[in-house]
C-alpha cells in the first residue's frame, strides 16, 4: 500500500483513515469532510459500497495517483454521486456534443463555441475538492458565469448545499450555472427539466431573473406551444426589456392575445390604463380583432416585414450554446395598439353586438366628418414622441382608428373650427412624418400650406 502525504494532495490527514480489503489488492481511501478519494489501486477491479459509491477500474498502471487526476483525464474512475439528475455530472450524462447532433435541426439552428474545450464547463465533476461549511460570506460568492470547476471548494460546497433547495436565494453564479444545465435538459426532451421549469416560473426568487425568461421562452419555442407562453405572460411579471420578444414569439407560434395578457403588458410598460375589468378588455380585443382584420400580435408581427421572422443568433445560459431562432420585438409596432386598448375613453365600454357597435361607430364618424373643420391621419412613427403624439390623438372625441387599402392602421382626429389650438398642438408632433395627411373642408393640402393664420384655412 502506497503511503501518501497530506501536504502532496493539499489535504490534511487529521481525520483520515486507510483501509485494506483483505484477500484484495491494496486499496487506499482518504476521507475528508465526507468527500472520498482513492490514492492508490492495483489492477485488478474493486467496488466499494461506501457514503460516495464508486466503482474503481483502474487502467495498467499500477501506480495510478487517483487522488492527483481529475476524473475527465482518467476513465477509470466511475462515480455514480447522488446529485439532483437535473444537474449534468461528469461520467454519468452525455457529452454536450452527443446532445446536440440529437436536436431536431426543423425546430432549432443548434451548434458550439468552436473554442470550446474538450470538457463541458457546466458539468459538476464530483472529484473535485469540496468543502461543506455553510457559513460561506456572502462576499465570497464566485462571479456569474463561471463553472464549477472554477469555484473555490468552499464555494462548490455552497453550491451543492444549495441545490436541495433550489428555490431558495442564491448569488447569480449559482442561478445561471443551474440554467445552464436545465437549458440542456430541455435540449435533451427531459420532462423533468419541464416541470421544474414550471416550479421555478413560481417563484418570486427566480422570475425576476431574465435568465429564467429567456430559458422559459426557448421551452415554449421548442414545445412549440404558444398558449403555454400566453399563460406565463398572464400569471407572472415579466421583466421590460424582454416583454415584445416574447409577444414577437406567441405571435409566431399562433396563440392569440388575453386580456389578462393586456393588463401585465400595460403595466411592464408604463401605460396609463384605467382599471379595465377583463371583461371589458376582451370586448375592446375582439373589436381591435375586427377593426384589423387579424389578431392584434399577428397584425403587429406583418407590420415588422419577413425579416423578422429570421433566425437570429439567441443568447443562451450556457456559454458554449450556439442557438438561432426568429426574434421579433414587437414592442414598437404593438404599443400603440396596446396605447388603444387600454385608453380612458369617455363611455363606458359594454360588449354589445359587433354589428351594432361597428353601425353606431360609423354613424357617430359620418356625424363628426359633417362637422370638421380640420381631418389631420397620421400612422405610425418610429420617432420617439409617437407614443404620446398617439396619447394626445386619442383624447379627441374626433379620434377614430382605420386601416388604408394597403391594410395599414391610420389614426385620424378630426377637429372643428374652435380646437384649432388643439390642431396646433398634436400637429407640432406629427407634421414630419412621411404618412401624415391634412384635409380641409374635404380637399387635401400640402404640409407647406399647414400653418398659423394660412390662407388655406380660412
Amino acid at each position: 500500500m502506497t503511503t501518501v502525504s497530506g501536504a502532496s494532495l493539499g489535504l490534511s490527514l487529521s481525520s483520515s483513515k486507510v483501509n485494506v480489503l483483505s484477500g484484495r489488492p491494496s486499496v487506499a481511501i482518504l476521507e475528508r469532510t465526507g468527500v472520498f478519494w482513492v490514492v492508490n489501486a492495483a489492477t485488478a477491479p474493486v467496488k466499494l459500497s461506501i457514503k460516495f459509491q464508486y466503482t474503481f477500474i483502474p487502467p495498467a498502471s499500477s501506480n495510478t495517483d487517483y487522488a492527483a487526476a481529475r476524473f475527465g483525464d482518467n476513465k477509470g474512475l466511475m462515480p455514480t454521486i447522488s446529485i439532483d439528475p437535473l444537474i449534468r455530472v461528469a461520467g454519468r450524462d452525455a457529452p454536450l456534443t452527443d446532445v446536440v447532433e440529437r436536436i431536431d435541426k426543423r425546430v432549432l439552428t443548434v451548434t458550439l463555441n468552436r473554442s470550446m474545450s474538450e470538457e463541458d464547463y457546466a458539468l459538476i465533476d464530483p472529484v473535485l475538492a469540496m468543502e461543506s461549511s455553510l457559513a460561506t460570506p456572502i462576499n465570497a460568492a464566485p462571479a456569474p458565469g463561471l463553472g464549477y470547476a472554477a469555484f473555490t471548494p468552499r464555494q462548490r460546497g455552497w453550491f451543492l448545499a444549495w441545490l436541495k433547495t433550489p428555490l431558495a436565494p442564491a448569488p447569480p453564479a449559482f442561478q445561471q450555472l443551474y440554467l445552464a444545465n436545465l437549458e440542456v435538459r430541455l435540449l435533451e426532451g427531459n420532462r423533468a427539466a419541464w416541470q421544474q421549469l414550471e416550479e421555478l416560473m413560481q417563484s418570486d426568487v427566480w422570475t425576476i431573473n431574465p435568465g429564467l425568461w429567456r430559458v422559459a421562452l426557448l421551452a415554449a419555442w421548442l414545445a412549440q406551444d404558444g398558449a403555454l407562453l400566453a399563460n406565463w405572460l398572464a400569471a407572472v411579471a415579466m421583466p421590460t426589456e424582454l416583454t415584445g420578444l416574447a409577444l414577437g414569439l406567441q405571435a409566431l407560434l399562433g396563440a392569440p392575445l388575453t386580456a389578462t395578457e393586456v393588463q401585465q403588458i400595460a403595466r411592464a410598460w408604463s401605460q396609463p390604463a384605467a382599471n379595465l375589468s377583463e371583461a371589458v378588455l376582451a370586448f375592446r380585443l375582439q373589436s381591435l380583432h375586427v377593426t384589423l382584420g387579424a389578431e392584434p400580435l399577428a397584425y403587429a408581427l406583418d407590420q415588422l416585414g419577413d425579416d423578422a421572422r429570421t433566425p437570429q443568433p439567441w443568447r443562451c445560459q450556457h456559454r458554449d450554446l450556439r442557438l438561432r431562432l426568429p426574434q421579433p420585438d414587437l414592442r414598437r409596432t404593438f404599443e400603440p395598439l396596446l396605447a388603444e386598448l387600454t385608453s380612458v375613453r369617455s363611455s363606458e365600454d359594454a360588449p354589445v353586438e359587433l354589428d351594432d357597435s361597428a353601425e353606431l361607430a360609423q354613424d357617430k364618424a359620418h356625424e363628426e366628418l359633417s362637422r370638421a373643420h380640420i381631418v389631420l391621419e397620421f400612422r405610425q412613427s418610429r420617432s420617439e414622441y409617437f407614443p404620446f403624439a398617439l396619447r394626445l390623438a386619442q383624447k379627441r372625441a374626433g379620434f377614430v382608428q382605420l386601416l388604408d387599402e394597403d391594410r395599414h392602421l391610420v389614426y385620424r382626429v378630426i377637429f372643428r373650427k374652435n380646437e384649432m389650438s388643439a390642431f396646433w398642438q398634436l400637429w407640432n408632433y406629427v407634421q414630419s412624418w412621411s404618412a401624415t395627411r391634412v384635409f380641409y373642408k374635404g380637399q387635401e393640402l400640402q404640409k407647406r400650406q399647414v400653418y398659423p393664420y394660412s390662407q388655406y384655412l380660412r
